[in-house]
């Protein structure tokens, strides 16, 4: 699945799952938080998703104002914040070293290279000086440009979208096919919270291109180069480490049916939630009914790990990518053998059959690229909630999102398609 670094980028590829789609329907559509936090941090910006018009409600719950949505779904109410999480300090230092930037064009000699570059608008000064002797290198059939930052800074926007969407078609320019992301229309309160310097942030700024409505960033190692001061690097690498995710919770009203609720989140495993009826039966008590944390009704390996960073792997340690999290989602124990992509690839086969569209807890939804390769994965929670993991290293997190802002994230100038799978036993 994707690599989600700065070295080896903020969401690339690492195992890439290959399943025979051939008559099967597809379609295009802080290291630890506390559970504290996920119960009571849900009072802050309000989420459209789940919440019903004034003009539909009931009732309203005097914690978080959320109204009463009428026909609640099975899984109930769900209650969303969004939430930026941000790697910590001691984690990006790994990141603060000089990091070379390359361009690769795979299986393309240097003509067909200035060809493409042409279409993409560069300058024929841009194009001479990045084919110079100096900055490329044509070896096993691939030509490899090392850029500097003039030629980085040199590209407008437009040519740079164009050139890091050709580019992004090659396996080796991770940073290109999987690119840093944030909504186009938040940039200043992404970046603006006075921890980058100004002229860190005048930087990224010339360096950043759009894809559809998500801001876009690739030059990592050349933005880290300009900047030679060790703090400012350090509050760069944090800001551009952040991850947009979704706080979630269950909010139970007082005629909320518990038992319907309950049944929702123990069917993929038979299992009956029954250690938290008490919780949902005090909070349906209570006068305009409350939140339950979604941590209170994932199975272990989700409740452990969302929200947190994994540690720095060691040698011998599984791939902990988001195939390896995607199908231990049930597991008491990890199954190491789903950090195989051939293996986890098989076990889909053998396990899972094919649906239009998620619409039960545990359903597991595949990105695929545009040779049907699947370069992420992730479980089906409610709504339009999906727990993932955004790359296969200590780097990103464990963390919910919503369907669409994941389909983003890995959008160049083709969107991916989606596919998802239900388990036989199920």
């Amino acid at each position: 699945m994707a690599v989600k670094n700065f070295k080896n980028p903020n969401s690339g590829t690492g195992a890439t799952i290959q399943l025979n789609l051939v008559g099967v329907i597809i379609f295009s559509v802080a290291l630890v938080l506390s559970a504290a936090l996920l119960t009571y941090g849900l009072t802050k910006e309000r989420s459209a998703s789940g919440v019903a018009s004034d003009s539909d409600s009931t009732q309203t719950n005097d914690d978080n104002d959320l109204v009463e949505q009428p026909d609640a779904p099975a899984s109930g109410q769900l209650f969303t914040r969004n939430l930026n999480l941000e790697q910590p300090e001691e984690y990006a230092d790994y990141e603060a070293s000089d990091q070379t930037e390359t361009w690769t064009f795979e299986q393309m000699v240097p003509g067909q290279v200035r060809t493409l570059m042409q279409s993409c608008g560069l300058a024929a000064n841009e194009i001479d000086r990045a084919l110079s002797p100096a900055m490329m290198t044509f070896a096993n059939s691939d030509t490899v440009i090392t850029p500097d930052a003039e030629l980085v800074f040199s590209m407008s926007p437009d040519v740079r979208v164009k050139l890091y969407n050709a580019l992004g078609h090659f396996t080796e320019n991770e940073l290109m096919r999987f690119p840093i992301c944030f909504p186009t229309n938040e940039f200043d309160a992404w970046f603006g919270d006075g921890r980058v310097d100004a002229g860190s942030l005048a930087l990224l700024k010339r360096l950043v291109y759009v894809r559809g409505e998500t801001g876009c960033f690739s030059d990592f190692g050349i933005l880290l180069q300009q900047v030679p001061d060790e703090t400012n690097r350090l509050h760069l690498i944090e800001a551009l480490s952040r991850q947009s995710a979704v706080l979630m919770g269950i909010q139970i009203w007082p005629d909320t049916d518990v038992d319907k609720v309950l049944d929702y989140w123990s069917r993929p495993n038979g299992a009956r939630l029954i250690n938290i009826r008490p919780l949902l039966e005090s909070l349906k008590d209570r006068p305009h009914g409350g939140t339950a944390s979604i941590l209170f009704f994932l199975p272990p390996f989700a409740r452990e790990r969302l929200y947190t960073y994994p540690l720095p792997s060691q040698l011998g340690d599984p791939t902990m990518d988001c195939h390896w999290s995607t199908l231990n989602f049930f597991n008491s124990v990890p199954d190491n053998r789903f950090s195989d992509a051939k293996y986890a690839a098989a076990f889909i086969e053998t396990n899972y059959y094919q649906i239009a569209k998620p619409s039960a807890y545990g359903d597991i939804i595949l990105v695929l690229d545009e040779h049907g390769n699947a370069i992420h994965s992730g479980v089906y929670l409610a709504g339009d909630i999906i727990f993932t993991k955004n790359g296969n290293n200590f780097a990103q997190p464990w963390m919910l999102m919503h369907l669409k802002d994941l389909i983003a994230e890995y959008t160049t100038d083709i969107a991916p398609r989606i596919a998802v799978y239900r388990n036989k036993n199920w």
